[in-house]
């Protein structure tokens, strides 16, 4: 008898097609989205389709923003491990500091580090990701009302971010990387690939895992 596929516990959407009302799923993915399909049925369909970039989306809709910055991270670091640029290095480690230690402090640093990682980088891309869990949108300008993010707007930065890793991740091929990635994102989302929560961030020197 076959063992039924473990849980997503981090996954708080009981259907698929709830997660996927947040994002246009490619046309090609969408015979596959069954109506009353949990989200781990779906993913498992995804993956057997090979349909792996739609697969990372709806893990990066899916997971909540903590987690899902998680698995950016580990995708960035598998692709990239110490070839990331000086900018680029700084950028994932204030990700997963806001990973270790979710303050607004630790958001804003983060947003901060985004541009130095260099413009259309996973590593900007995953700190801007952090930046859109909350702060505002609008200019900090007088008389200026705050425009909060909207709660998928991480998901499109950590999707881009995975996205962006995977062609980074040579001699891999790009599908090849997001197959592997994809099944990071199941670790994260079964809660078999927790972050390590007796670390956290030092202010000076290095963080877990850079």
């Amino acid at each position: 008898m076959a063992t039924a596929p473990a849980p997503l516990k981090n996954v708080k959407a009981t259907k698929a097609v709830e997660v996927c009302e947040h994002f246009e799923l490619e046309k090609k993915a969408r015979p596959l989205l069954k109506p009353d399909a949990s989200p781990r049925e779906f993913l498992d369909a995804l993956q057997s389709d090979r349909q792996y970039q739609s697969a990372v989306c709806f893990l990066a809709h899916a997971l909540p923003h903590r987690e899902a910055v998680w698995w950016g991270s580990l995708c960035l670091q598998k692709a990239s491990g110490a070839g990331l640029a000086e900018g680029e290095a700084a950028a994932l480690r204030a990700s997963v500091e806001w990973v270790l230690e979710p303050t607004e402090e630790n958001r804003q640093a983060a947003e901060q580090a985004a541009p130095a990682a260099g413009k259309g980088t996973a590593a900007e891309l995953l700190a801007v990701g952090v930046g859109w869990t909350g702060g505002s949108l609008a200019p900090p300008l007088p008389k200026v009302p705050p425009v909060p993010p909207g709660p998928y707007l991480p998901a499109k930065g950590i999707y881009g971010a995975v996205l962006l890793a995977a062609t980074n991740a040579a001699p891999l091929p790009v599908q090849e990387a997001l197959r592997l990635f994809v099944e990071l994102g199941v670790g994260v989302a079964e809660g078999r690939i927790p972050w390590p929560a007796d670390v956290k961030p030092k202010r000076s020197g290095k963080t877990w895992g850079f």
